[in-house]
């Protein structure tokens, strides 16, 4: 992967495409691909949501950067925190369809 000038990485909000839930999602800037839930936390009650299998992250927001998520260092951080994003038991595994082709 090249290398990103940290003003240039941008998480976006959208919509879930598997259950229409309001998402942030990052694909640059972290070791991994990241789609968290749009709702933001204070760190300790984000802490409380966390599992096995869903993190934490740290939600920086700027008017000069836009959205942007970050690992959690530390539990006295002073922004926000969105959590990975879960679908709903029973969600259909396949994206929601946009409309018909005709």
């Amino acid at each position: 992967m090249a290398w990103k000038p940290e003003a240039t990485i941008r998480a976006i909000a959208q919509e879930c495409p598997r259950c229409g839930a309001p998402v942030i999602h990052q694909r640059h800037g972290l070791p991994l691909v990241v789609t968290a839930d749009a709702e933001r936390y204070p760190p300790e009650q984000a802490a409380g949501l966390t599992g096995p299998n869903r993190l934490a992250w740290c939600l920086r927001e700027s008017p000069w950067t836009g959205l942007r998520l970050t690992e959690v260092h530390h539990r006295a951080c002073v922004f926000s925190h969105v959590v990975d994003h879960c679908c709903p038991p029973g969600t259909p595994l396949t994206p929601k369809p946009k409309g018909a082709l005709w």
